[in-house]
């Protein structure tokens, strides 16, 4: 498995980024078009920091691949499609001067917050898997330096979960009653849209895997709906 992360491709960018370097360019056409920063990821990871400070369009651009897997591009000289398979990170601050997460250390405008978060829409924010709200570390968890669980352990149990999955098949998860309720009621209530849904049964059935569980019940499924909790934060 070591050897396998080993070998993902890392591509990281910041806010030099735009909309036509992370989709599509640069190009040469020729023998080999070349595309940007997605073509080289494929079947790897792209992290883009600071997320909300890079244009719309360049967010937005992102979502086809995202959903298909790949990058069709159209030019005078003709038509190509680009393999785009690969597993986005972000990471971004609650508002323009980072200090939001402290109460009245914020210095942003009400009208600078607002445009800061419209960056993000609901319909590209919806393909993440998991947006997880992440806290500043206290005094005491810094000063304490309490021992947490060691990589080696964490990747054990990762390796366990991924052979379970691996042995399963392409198959649907098999849910309980009480977890088909909750997902039911999040629907109707419109927290989850058809494609959350999706994702979060996913999600939960890779929480059920790590609890070496057969079927996903219902503390599955809401702890995956508590993994993309960060939605209302970053769209409110």
């Amino acid at each position: 498995m070591l050897e396998d992360v080993r070998s993902v491709c890392y591509r990281v960018r910041r806010l030099s980024g735009t909309a036509g370097y992370l989709e599509d360019g640069p190009y040469i056409w020729g023998t080999d078009p070349v595309i940007g920063d997605r073509r080289p990821s494929s079947h790897g990871v792209l992290f883009l920091d600071e997320l909300g400070e890079f244009p719309v369009a360049a967010l937005e651009s992102l979502r086809q691949p995202l959903e298909e897997g790949v990058i069709r591009v159209s030019r005078a000289a003709g038509t190509a499609e680009f393999p785009a398979s690969f597993l986005l990170v972000a990471a971004m601050n609650p508002c323009p001067c980072g200090e939001g997460v402290y109460k009245g250390a914020c210095s942003c405008s009400v009208v600078m917050r607002a445009r800061y978060r419209r960056r993000i829409s609901a319909p590209f924010l919806d393909r993440f898997d998991l947006v997880v709200p992440v806290t500043r570390p206290t005094a005491s968890e810094l000063l304490d330096r309490v021992p947490a669980e060691s990589s080696a352990d964490v990747a054990a149990r990762v390796a366990m979960a991924r052979n379970r999955a691996d042995s399963r098949g392409p198959q649907e998860p098999v849910l309980t009653k009480e977890a088909t309720d909750t997902l039911s009621r999040k629907l109707a209530e419109g927290e989850l849209s058809a494609r959350g849904l999706g994702k979060v049964t996913r999600v939960a059935r890779t929480i059920a895997d790590l609890a070496e569980a057969e079927v996903v019940n219902d503390d599955h499924v809401s702890e995956a709906l508590l993994l993309r909790a960060g939605r209302s934060v970053v769209v409110a």
